[in-house]
């Protein structure tokens, strides 16, 4: 299976998306209340202008990303605040892994506002690495090592256009450490009255593994007033490694109300040398808060269609319990 793409593989990818679109609720349900207090509350419909609109989406956006902890929403916000996550993610032919990863940011005020101090536990994906885990994409070697991390960072640019952020930091593999520097920068364009286009750039310098890239296209925009839409383009390159590894993904994520919401996703992987179609993976994903606003649930099941396995349905579901305190 070297330099083609397999046809099998392409009928499953289209059957597994018009399952996962034919599944979709109807109906409007998120509103202006829904937007964090911080934020400017968005018009009750969509503005004609071209401003408003693209804000609109911005917003939504940003209150997702907040809702399901995602890396875009994480790797910028300088606050102090601690995740607790309890993980048993199950899967045909692989067996259940239970894990309990740990996140802590600090916010360092009193050494300057704009220093943030991290630390990772094993098992707790690093923004650098396949922010939708590697449940869904095909990560890359070393995106699941048993490793922890600590990180200085600091935020030199903080806006919604556009965030520039520096990260000073060790990695620890056993007793190992692994000293590297890496930035980040992101930008935020309207494209017109109802796209929105976000580029991500991470770049880290690992003393022992070398040079890392990780490069993200997103393209964003709402659906019926209340779903937003996200196409994203991920890409990773490792100096240690030959291969270039990069996924396409859509996502439909509604808010049901301001304590749920789903998210329908499908992400194809890739990898280069030769250039192949690694993993198809359709998800649903339904995160509730329950009993307190800092606990969560999350449920996923999901089915993928890997290459090593010739394309074969493989089912797997996710259970997670998340508690976080601060932020």
């Amino acid at each position: 299976m070297t330099g083609r793409v397999v046809p099998r593989a392409s009928i499953i990818a289209a059957i597994s998306a018009t399952a996962v679109l034919a599944a979709l609720p109807a109906g409007p349900v998120w509103c202006a209340e829904s937007v964090p207090e911080s934020e400017e509350q968005p018009p009750g419909v969509i503005d004609t202008s071209h401003t408003n609109a693209s804000e609109r989406v911005r917003q939504l956006g940003a209150w997702l990303d907040q809702f399901f902890a995602d890396e875009n929403y994480e790797a910028e916000i300088n606050k102090s605040w601690l995740r607790i996550r309890l993980n048993s993610f199950s899967e045909l032919y692989e067996g259940t892994d239970v894990s309990a990863p740990v996140r802590l940011h600090l916010k360092l005020p009193a050494l300057n506002k704009r220093l943030r101090f991290e630390i990772l536990s094993p098992d707790e994906p690093d923004d650098i690495e396949a922010s939708e885990g590697a449940e869904v994409r095909s990560p890359p070697p070393g995106a699941t090592e048993e490793k922890t991390s600590a990180a200085v960072s600091y935020i030199y640019r903080e806006e919604k256009e556009r965030s520039i952020i520096a990260r000073l930091g060790l990695d620890f593999d056993g007793y190992a450490p692994n000293p590297y520097v890496g930035g980040r920068y992101r930008e935020l364009l309207p494209l017109n009255d109802v796209w929105n286009f976000r580029f991500t750039e991470q770049i880290r310098y690992y003393s022992r593994d070398g040079l890392v890239s990780r490069t993200s296209l997103d393209f964003e925009r709402i659906l019926e007033e209340d779903m937003l839409l996200r196409i994203s383009l991920d890409g990773t390159w490792l100096e240690e490694d030959p291969d270039y590894f990069y996924s396409l993904g859509f996502a439909l994520f509604r808010p049901l109300d301001a304590r749920s919401a789903v998210e329908y996703q499908i992400v194809n992987s890739f990898r280069t040398d030769p250039h192949r179609l690694d993993r198809i993976t359709a998800r649903i994903r339904h995160r509730q808060k329950i009993w307190r606003d800092w606990l969560t649930f999350e449920v996923a099941p999901q089915v993928s269609f890997p290459d090593d396995r010739d394309f074969e349905p493989v089912p797997g579901i996710l259970f997670r319990l998340e508690a976080t305190f601060g932020g």
